[in-house]
């Protein structure tokens, strides 16, 4: 089974002086990923209309070895819906995770599995009546709550 995508919701906080500037980005399917392509990968799939799943490949210098490092899956609405990372020469996976997104395309669940492919943890997503990301709730792999994030959005 390929990979799920992991919902990363980064959350910086720089302050200076009198001023805080506070800049959020909300790690969503067309628009995060940790290469930089997922906007371009989101669009292809959407553009398609199809299921899209994409290899990336490690190769050594001399390019005689090459092993699968990272995949991604996109649905065929240019969702990320699976993400998954190999180590070890791509022999064993490290992690994977799956996306679930509602009926207006917001992510609003990941699981995240271990090396094992046992869950290892569940975020979920709630959003405010504008659609923007207010908080990602964090869950271990039995349901209970660990942490939450809340996003505060100031313009200035």
């Amino acid at each position: 089974m390929e990979p799920s995508l992991v919902g990363v919701v980064p959350f910086f906080v720089f302050k200076m002086r009198k001023f805080r500037i506070i800049l959020t980005i909300i790690a969503l399917i067309s628009t995060v990923n940790s290469y930089g392509d997922s906007k371009e990968r989101s669009q292809m799939a959407e553009s398609a209309g199809k299921r899209l799943t994409v290899k990336e490949w490690k190769t050594t210098p001399d390019g005689k070895n090459s092993w699968v490092d990272h995949i991604e899956v996109y649905n065929e609405k240019g969702q990320l819906i699976e993400e998954a990372e190999y180590g070890d020469y791509g022999r064993h996976l490290t992690w994977r995770s799956e996306l679930m997104y509602n009926e207006k395309g917001q992510l609003v669940k990941e699981i995240v599995y271990n090396e094992r492919n046992k869950v290892s943890k569940v975020r979920k997503f709630e959003y405010d009546s504008n659609g923007v990301c207010t908080r990602r709730l964090n869950y271990n792999a039995n349901g209970t709550l660990n942490s939450y994030r809340k996003f505060e959005y100031n313009y200035e």
